[in-house]
């Protein structure tokens, strides 16, 4: 069965599943939201002024606790099952605490309490709103669930009663429901963990002491989630968005390069001593085998020599390429911009604050066209082009820009396959194939091979010719 917005999220054969467990590997309405702007993009609801009613709240047999989806409604109403069978923000994010890695990594901080008892470990790998804003009755709200629904839908003090009663989207938001289906909203909820925000930030201390790295691509990961929602007609009808997946991939890498440079104009993050913020850069320009593995590859976009520390700019490199078909201009300015950042955060040429400023400011600018994007069998067709031409001159060589491209050409495919431009046997044919050994040959940061990456993708290049 095809990956379809009509059932339990996206499925797939046997075969891509296979493919999908690669990249959780290496990972470890419309217009009410169209304009807008990242300052008004709603407090994060482990922030929010409501209390955090507990999972229980919702599991109800009548509302998202059904051991069935139900046809008869306009939700599935599985909601609740979907999440502790199969997502991993209930499977593994509070329990991975306990294990001996965990404990392990706590020690090497220095840290005085157990990381299923840490602030520093809960803030993402639970619902962790502060405890005035937590419902003790009956025990109905505790961390040991993990990420629960409130994580990511807010606080249901207010709009729990009205919610279940029928009223409408706009309103939910309006009495404290986060907004999932606003992409920029949605990026930036997922990002305050899968990277960090002011208040919580995965940072060279934590990497060093044993944390896994952090990679996220927001389309990706929406599908990997499961879905526990279908965004068809009905969804939309409710005043919700439903973005295209290259559409919310576009927007997610625009989000995340402006939360990169938020990072990096934070003087509480981006220090560590003498030393500017280590996380923010490419893991690899570092971490590699000295004799037996000699991989680095030089990148003439970044004006940068052997030896150098660079910028992990792997989402510049992907919404390049999106601000390459909506606005060229942009684009243009915007390589050039990386050039400048990339010689003044590594070299000190130039004020590295002042380029992340002007980069913030150029990103304002290009959301709303994002926005607007109509993605057709044109656009995917330019889009797999471009990135693979690109991937062919080795501007991807770094390892995190080999994993964003190889991420972005998953969802861009099965653009191909949603737009009819693929048939159900080249489609499938494609996902044991071509789309497995892609992702295979970045599955390991470790092992990370540019020569065999580049040959994943001159072969996917192969079999997109002409489609």
């Amino acid at each position: 069965m095809k990956r379809s917005t009509q059932n339990r999220g996206h499925v797939e054969p046997a075969a891509p599943r296979a493919a999908l467990t690669l990249v959780l590997l290496f990972l470890a309405g419309l217009a009410l939201y169209a304009t807008q702007s990242f300052a008004e993009t709603p407090v994060i609801p482990q922030y929010g002024p409501d209390k955090h009613e507990g999972v229980s709240s919702c599991d109800g047999s009548t509302c998202h606790g059904s051991a069935a989806p139900r046809n008869d409604r306009n939700v599935r109403q599985d909601e609740y099952l979907i999440w502790t069978e199969e997502d991993r923000h209930s499977q593994r994010a509070y329990k991975v605490l306990l294990n001996r890695d965990s404990i392990r990594i706590s020690k090497n901080l220095g840290r005085e309490k157990k990381p299923h008892q840490d602030n520093l470990c809960l803030d993402c790998h639970s619902d962790n709103p502060p405890p005035d804003k937590r419902r003790s009755e009956n025990n109905a709200f505790t961390v040991t669930d993990g990420v629960g629904c409130e994580g990511c839908h807010g606080g249901a003090e207010r709009y729990l009663r009205p919610h279940d009663s029928g009223s409408t989207h706009k309103k939910n938001i309006e009495l404290g429901m986060f907004p999932t289906d606003d992409p920029v909203a949605r990026t930036r909820l997922c990002l305050s963990c899968h990277l960090g925000d002011r208040q919580k930030f995965v940072d060279h201390r934590l990497m060093g002491a044993g944390h896994p790295r952090q990679s996220f691509e927001v389309a990706l990961f929406s599908i990997l989630q499961p879905y526990h929602w279908e965004p068809d007609d009905d969804y939309i009808s409710r005043g919700k968005q439903a973005p295209n997946d290259v559409k919310l991939w576009a927007i997610g890498q625009a989000v995340a390069v402006d939360e990169i440079m938020d990072a990096m104009l934070d003087p509480n993050r981006n220090t560590l001593g003498l030393f500017p913020e280590l996380v923010l850069y490419d893991c690899q320009a570092c971490h590699h085998g000295i004799d037996k593995m000699r991989r680095w590859r030089p990148r003439k976009s970044t004006g940068l020599g052997p030896g150098v520390v660079r910028l992990n700019d792997s989402n510049f490199l992907m919404l390049i390429q999106a601000l390459q078909i909506v606005d060229p201009a942009t684009a243009k300015l915007l390589r050039a911009d990386l050039r400048e950042l990339h010689q003044a955060a590594s070299e000190g040429r130039g004020n590295s604050n002042t380029i992340a400023n002007k980069i913030r400011g150029r990103i304002k600018t290009v959301l709303p066209k994002l926005q607007a994007w109509k993605i057709d069998a044109k656009v995917l067709r330019t889009l797999s082009k471009n990135i693979l031409r690109e991937a062919l001159t080795g501007e991807f060589a770094d390892y995190a820009g080999s994993e964003q491209a190889a991420m972005a050409l998953q969802t861009i495919v099965f653009g191909y396959y949603d737009q009819q431009l693929l048939d159900d046997a080249a489609y499938d044919a494609l996902e044991r194939g071509e789309l497995t050994k892609l992702l295979a040959s970045v599955d390991d940061p470790d092992t990370f091979n540019p020569d065999k990456a580049k040959k994943a993708f001159k072969a996917l290049q192969g079999k997109l010719n002409g489609k």
